[in-house]
């Protein structure tokens, strides 16, 4: 999907519209990463940014798996909303339900999506690796969005195993309960420290949930056994880069 710069914005660049809700944390946790890999050294620096966030969005992992209702009823609603407010780079910070949009997105014409699978499957392509270990949702992974985005990068995708699945699902339950990502960080850490015994050469953060987690570790400053890509990180640098913007890296 082409990143090139589109017209719009009072300044010439497009405004960011933001599809959040999915959940709560996780949207802030984007919109903390695309200020923090914003070149800026003022406020006028910073992109227009109109956010959407809507935690009754029904369940994507039930949807993705036939047994819940479809999110695409909600989430064309939120495109309405962020489409009227003048959005036209759009982003979804949610790996789960971008199978979603592409329905939802009919009719939607001026809003451009940066895919964030496309964009973090790029970022680890760019890395070097042949093998990374996904921490994602069940219904990530039983999809392949990311293997499937990988493959053709020459990439394999590793699904994290019966011992440390069930703990990555814990992380993800305990960041939408509300507990303080801090608290979790070394549990992150002995998550990758687990999968640096696959024979991975680097971990692909594909939940947004993890992602402010696995911020929360880098704070510390604490080395982690593998190198990683943050899914976050990789969505906000392309959307930056579509609204005109050079990110950080």
């Amino acid at each position: 999907m082409s990143e090139q710069p589109l017209r719009g914005s009072a300044e010439g660049r497009p405004v960011i519209g933001v599809l959040g809700g999915m959940g709560p944390a996780a949207t802030a946790h984007f919109q903390t990463r695309l200020v923090e890999l914003t070149d800026a050294a003022q406020d006028a620096d910073h992109p227009t940014v109109v956010t959407w966030s809507d935690p009754g969005v029904p369940d994507r992992v039930a949807a993705l798996r036939g047994a819940g209702p479809s999110p695409v009823p909600m989430l064309r609603a939120g495109l309405g909303v962020l489409a009227a407010a003048g959005a036209q780079v759009l982003a979804v910070p949610c790996n789960t339900v971008h199978p979603f949009l592409p329905e939802a997105l009919g009719g939607f014409d001026q809003l451009h999506l940066v895919d964030m699978i496309e964009a973090a499957a790029e970022e680890v392509a760019a890395a070097g690796w042949s093998t990374v270990a996904v921490l994602a949702t069940a219904a990530t992974l039983e999809h392949g969005m990311y293997s499937r985005a990988l493959a053709p990068r020459s990439v394999r995708s590793h699904t994290p195993g019966p011992r440390t699945q069930p703990a990555v699902l814990e992380l993800i339950a305990a960041v939408k309960a509300g507990t303080p990502v801090r608290g979790l960080a070394g549990e992150y850490r002995r998550l990758v420290a687990e999968l640096a015994e696959t024979g991975c050469d680097g971990v692909l953060v594909a939940c947004s949930e993890i992602s402010a987690v696995a911020a929360a570790s880098a704070g510390e400053g604490t080395a982690l056994s593998l190198p990683s890509v943050d899914a976050v990180d990789a969505l906000a640098r392309a959307a930056l880069r579509a609204a005109g913007f050079s990110p950080e890296q």
